[in-house]
């Protein structure tokens, strides 16, 4: 793909203040109606799918080497979606853009924007880092994921390399892309009180766009009496904020409604 020059955005009717074009795997169907939920007055939410092949969960060695070495349908994606003239992308996949440290992922955000022709293009690593630093920068992190070992190891080496201590991870380990979907809210708070049993936490930070998080973070806060930054809420928060729109986002948690 070509980079865009100089990409157009506009409003309409009903995008009376900004379009939010967003990117999901195909298989993915928890991003779409968590940011549907979280769209405000005068925003539409435009959304393109990507292939993306599934991780071998069967077999680790493969897993590890698919998380390096995959590629989706980024790129295809993202140019049917700037024919419709979004304000900024949100892109709903998580784990891509947690290899390597800031600085890689940093890059990957840049690369992404100027294939966007200067749209703002928020990757949900870098959302993650910023919803941190919104909060005040709690140093010393339990991390939730849908994933298997390879992965919580490579999101923990980011955050490592990214100056956070992290003090425990814990993945679900589902069986297939669609099925992270299908955990419950029991299993998800199950999770979550694991994480809290390791001394120290001070904030819980959730990766794995397909886990439905999004709607229970004010309860999850509440019962663990810490902040949860959670990946889909991160993502969408900044780039609302990338297009201008500052509403608080009631219903989501100390991020989207206080920052």
């Amino acid at each position: 793909m070509s980079t865009a020059a100089a990409a157009k955005s506009s409003l309409d009717a009903l995008a009376t203040r900004a379009k939010i074009g967003v990117i999901v795997p195909a298989t993915n169907t928890v991003v779409q109606p968590e940011m549907e939920s979280m769209r405000p007055t005068g925003v539409t939410n435009h959304v393109s799918r990507m292939l993306l092949p599934p991780r071998p969960y069967d077999d680790m060695t493969q897993y590890r080497q698919a998380l390096e070495t995959e590629r989706g349908g980024l790129e295809e994606a993202l140019a049917l979606l700037l024919t419709c003239e979004p304000h900024a992308v949100a892109h709903g996949h998580s784990i891509h853009s947690f290899r390597g440290d800031r600085a890689r992922a940093e890059a990957e955000r840049d690369r992404l924007e100027m294939l966007s022709g200067g749209i703002p293009f928020v990757t949900p690593s870098i959302a993650v880092l910023a919803g941190l630093e919104a909060i005040g920068n709690p140093q010393a992190i339990g991390v939730l994921t849908p994933y298997w070992p390879p992965a919580d190891a490579l999101i923990a080496a980011f955050f490592t390399a990214s100056g956070y201590r992290v003090m425990a991870t814990h993945g679900l380990e589902a069986k297939g892309p669609t099925s992270v979907a299908q955990f419950t809210q029991q299993q998800i708070f199950g999770g979550l009180e694991r994480l809290a049993e390791t001394p120290g936490i001070e904030a819980f930070v959730h990766v794995g766009t397909n886990l439905p998080v999004s709607a229970i973070t004010p309860e999850i806060e509440a019962r663990l009496g810490r902040p949860m930054i959670g990946v889909n809420v991160a993502t969408y928060w900044l780039a609302l904020r990338r297009a201008g729109i500052r509403d608080a986002l009631s219903g989501f948690g100390l991020l989207a409604e206080k920052h």
